[in-house]
């Protein structure tokens, strides 16, 4: 067989294949290349681990670093760092009824220095589950200011949003649980790298941290008033039907707030609960009245406060007969979700003891209540 050649000599053998152009040293094999590579490569990760450790933008680790700015904007990635190893002796906390609460004006109110850790739409167990962490890791915790919403309040006492079968949301299980096995998750994170990266440029352009006035508030985002209101849902047709609240469901309302806060109360006897039922608008209400699940709602209310009456360190508050928060619209974005303003005036409320019930009044408070809503003229909303 005749060997090929051309002018170059690149071609010396019989199939005519290129000469490896890496002989004589003027190259690198494959075995050098494969091993560099996967140096840059470890070496790259290497440093985005060390720049994730050190920065942590999800308080993972530690405490703020000093002269440091940070963004407050997920919670369910921050709040278990933020209550790990911020400094602090008071928190707020619930669902999306909250979040328009601002630290500052508790502060001043409970001579407190308080943080904030919010759940849009978190269900008791999970909101407990932070306040535990939170009652773990620090000892000087002494105020906790927390609402229980009336729409989870017939749930199971287990219910968690990562469980939820309607939810496509991946919990961040990684950063809640206590398994450094599974930190790669975070330390190797291309999304959280970023949120580090604008933690560095805060810094450098000496922008300040986020706030816990502003962290998770959500004022700027949505216009509020009655035709905002009446946008968002559409009035059910009027039920035939009154439906009651079934021995099944008060054992679910036992169950859960026993577990999840009744039990916590009475585990930590020197921490005082302040508890607060929010004042969703009389659209609310008007929907529960037309589905003939209005008088279940109330003696589900009742039953909460019958049975979170009577502990020395709750001390339980309802804004549900505040006609003049219920009635205005123009402080809500939807039926349920107030503005600011409404925040403000409960924390204030709360701390001069408006709106307090206790094992004395909680039935007196209940008429009131139950007199309003379901002698209302709801029809004269949409009017």
């Amino acid at each position: 067989m005749n060997r090929i050649h051309d002018k170059s000599g690149q071609y010396d053998n019989e199939a005519g294949r290129p000469k490896d152009v890496r002989e004589g040293g003027r190259g690198i094999s494959s075995v050098a290349f494969n091993t560099l590579f996967m140096l840059i490569v470890c070496g790259g990760l290497a440093v985005m681990a060390v720049v994730m450790a050190v920065v942590d933008p999800l308080f993972h680790y530690h405490a703020p670093l000093s002269g440091m700015s940070y963004t407050l904007n997920d919670e369910r990635y921050q709040n278990n760092g933020i209550v790990k190893h911020f400094t602090y002796d008071a928190m707020i906390t619930g669902t999306s009824m909250t979040e328009n609460f601002k630290s500052s004006e508790a502060d001043a109110l409970f001579n407190v220095n308080s943080i904030k850790t919010c759940f849009m739409g978190g269900s008791y167990k999970e909101i407990s589950d932070n306040i535990e962490t939170a009652l773990s890791a620090n000892p000087d915790l002494k105020l906790i200011i927390r609402a229980t919403d009336q729409f989870d309040l017939i749930s199971d006492p287990d219910k968690h949003v990562s469980t939820d079968s309607d939810s496509t949301f991946k919990y961040p299980w990684y950063i809640v649980d206590d398994n450094p096995l599974n930190d790669v998750e975070y330390l190797l994170n291309k999304s959280l790298l970023s949120d580090a990266l604008t933690d560095i440029r805060m810094t450098l352009s000496g922008t300040p941290s986020t706030t816990f006035d502003e962290y998770a508030n959500w004022m700027s985002a949505y216009t509020f008033g009655k035709e905002e209101v009446l946008k968002t849902y559409i009035r059910p047709q009027q039920s035939d039907l009154t439906y009651p609240l079934t021995d099944e469901d008060r054992e679910l309302i036992r169950a859960n707030l026993k577990q999840n806060v009744i039990d916590q109360a009475n585990a930590h006897p020197d921490v005082t609960f302040y508890i607060w039922i929010p004042p969703y608008s009389v659209c609310f209400y008007d929907v529960e009245n037309r589905k003939g699940t209005l008088k279940r709602c109330f003696d589900a209310m009742e039953y909460e406060c019958e049975l979170l009456t009577g502990i020395d360190n709750i001390k339980l508050f309802g804004y549900a007969d505040r006609e003049d928060i219920v009635t205005d619209l123009s402080l809500y974005k939807d039926m349920a979700h107030y503005g600011e303003d409404v925040n403000s005036e409960v924390l204030r409320a709360m701390a001069a003891g408006e709106g307090l019930i206790t094992s004395d009044n909680y039935r007196s408070y209940m008429d009131r209540v139950r007199s309003f809503y379901m002698n209302y003229d709801y029809d004269g909303i949409y009017e």
